[in-house]
């Protein structure tokens, strides 16, 4: 499973091909990745459909980091600290906060 932050970076590369070599946690979505509104909707909108989550149009408007974003995800996502990955498929207990 995949934490908040990983799944932000391979949302950035895979879904509007951004390839830094690395993000910074305080990296500024539109001064230091170049991202336009539109790709910001649409990283918020793939980030929702990834996570099962909803952004608020007047949460949107305040993130304007990587960092906020994870931020905003872990809000709403708990993965239980006992979850653990051995090799095979176990279930994964999840609750969303909304």
């Amino acid at each position: 499973m995949q934490t908040p932050a990983t799944s932000i970076q391979h949302l950035l590369r895979q879904k509007l091909n951004i390839h830094p070599v690395t993000f910074a946690a305080d990296a500024d979505l539109k001064r230091d990745l170049g991202l336009t509104d539109w790709e910001i909707a649409y990283l918020f909108n793939a980030i929702e459909e990834t996570w099962h989550i909803h952004i608020n149009d007047n949460e949107a408007s305040s993130i304007a980091s990587i960092n906020q974003l994870v931020e905003t995800v872990r809000k709403r996502v708990f993965i239980p600290e006992s979850f653990s990955f051995t090799g095979h498929v176990q279930p994964l207990n999840m609750v969303i906060y909304n």
